[in-house]
């Protein structure tokens, strides 16, 4: 589910960053991997990273042009207004105690007409339903129910959390996982099922004049 997980770039992510984006900007970058990548893809852009974990931070100063070691929810960025054409938060939302103040802050430091991309997984997945019909919320590892995770979002509560920090959301792609059998009755469904399949949202927001 993560896009960084095991250092393997998902590029179904990796295709959301607009390709004028030239100053871009990595919340949790973890050990620059995905940075790294954009750069192979254009060596003309500059990326600047926010880690928090010091050993990932040591390898992300190999791979990225900076990085800034600490919590985005505590530290203060040294970057002028509208720096940024693109910020991305991948997987990084969820882990916030105050997500929905964290985009307020962010969108600062992003240009006019800039995006933000993010994913965010889903708790209306049909996998946590079903345990909840069991009466169970059983955190894990990693996933939907990692033990990390603060915030836990529906698509509704994520249009809300964008458009409260005055971000117009662009785009909507659903990373879909689920047995065939689900999938087969979706399409049977016209797609009703959908956000009941979809594990992990990608949002493409940009900045609200």
């Amino acid at each position: 589910m993560k896009r960084k997980q095991y250092g393997y770039v998902r590029p179904d992510f990796l295709s959301l960053v607009p390709k004028d984006a030239k100053k871009i900007l990595d919340v949790g970058c973890e050990k620059g991997l995905f940075g790294k990548q954009l750069k192979q893809l254009n060596n003309e852009i500059e990326i600047i990273g926010v880690e928090k974990d010091e050993d990932k931070y040591n390898v992300a100063t190999k791979n990225l042009d900076r990085v800034i070691l600490g919590d985005i929810e505590e530290i203060k960025l040294p970057f002028k207004e509208n720096y940024f054409d693109c910020i991305i938060a991948g997987d990084v939302l969820e882990h916030l105690v105050n997500p929905w103040k964290t985009l307020e802050h962010l969108r600062y430091f992003l240009k006019e007409d800039g995006f933000f991309i993010s994913s965010v997984p889903n708790i209306s997945h049909y996998k946590v339903l079903m345990k909840l019909l069991r009466g169970r919320w059983d955190y894990t590892a990693q996933g939907i129910l990692d033990k990390t995770h603060l915030r836990f979002f529906c698509l509704d509560n994520i249009k809300e959390m964008f458009q409260e920090a005055r971000f117009e959301i662009e785009g909507i792609r659903r990373n879909m996982v689920s047995a065939r059998g689900l999938r087969i009755l979706n399409l049977l469904l016209f797609n009703r099922l959908t956000e009941f399949l979809t594990q992990q949202y990608y949002i493409i927001a940009q900045k609200k004049k």
